[in-house]
């Protein structure tokens, strides 16, 4: 079986040392949404919940009578939010073999409770570094400042990437991955990891 945290830990670091990661365009279930209350308000939790329960349906593959050519056994990917102040983004990364006729299969299987979408898209450069619990600004603005102090430019600073590597709801102990993106096309980081 397929384990992300496995096989791509580089990119799911749970390492308070800053490293970075360039991913490229892949398949994602994404749903967005406004949240005043971040992670723990009603509206996000259920569509983070509704893109989880898609995820969980589609990698049962054959076994939930879904047709996947290729399939292969795999743990699903973390839902993960790109926060702009309360507005957000959930993506759930989907394996290379999953296309959107399967996620159409699945769709048409489940009862979601909310609208989940199909998209091709790209992280770009980011920089990262993992936290425990709810994410807070100061802790973005300081990421922020540290890849501004190092030479790296921001590629937009009113918003980051939260990975929520142990699962949602957020508890204090519980892991949580954060990304900037920044501008490689100056100064190019050591990568930890390209996908």
């Amino acid at each position: 079986m397929f384990d992300w945290e496995d096989r791509e830990q580089a990119e799911y670091s749970r390492s308070t040392h800053i490293s970075f990661v360039e991913l490229t365009k892949r398949s994602y279930l994404t749903a967005s949404g406004t949240a005043p209350k971040r992670t723990v308000d009603p509206t996000f939790l259920a569509k983070a919940a509704a893109v989880t329960k898609l995820a969980q349906l589609i990698s049962e593959g054959p076994k939930a009578g879904i047709e996947v050519p290729g399939f292969k056994d795999y743990r699903p990917y973390p839902v993960q939010a790109v926060w702009h102040g309360d507005d957000f983004k959930i993506w759930l990364k989907q394996p290379l073999f999953i296309n959107e006729t399967i996620y159409n299969q699945a769709v048409n299987q489940a009862s979601l409770s909310e609208l989940v979408n199909f998209e091709q898209l790209s992280e770009g450069t980011e920089m990262q570094t993992s936290f425990s619990g709810a994410v807070t600004a100061t802790q973005v603005d300081g990421l922020q400042e540290e890849a501004k102090e190092v030479g790296y430019q921001l590629v937009d600073s009113g918003s980051h990437r939260e990975v929520y590597l142990d699962g949602l709801p957020l508890t204090d102990d519980k892991q949580v991955l954060v990304r900037i993106p920044i501008d490689a096309t100056g100064k190019r980081p050591p990568l930890a990891a390209v996908n």
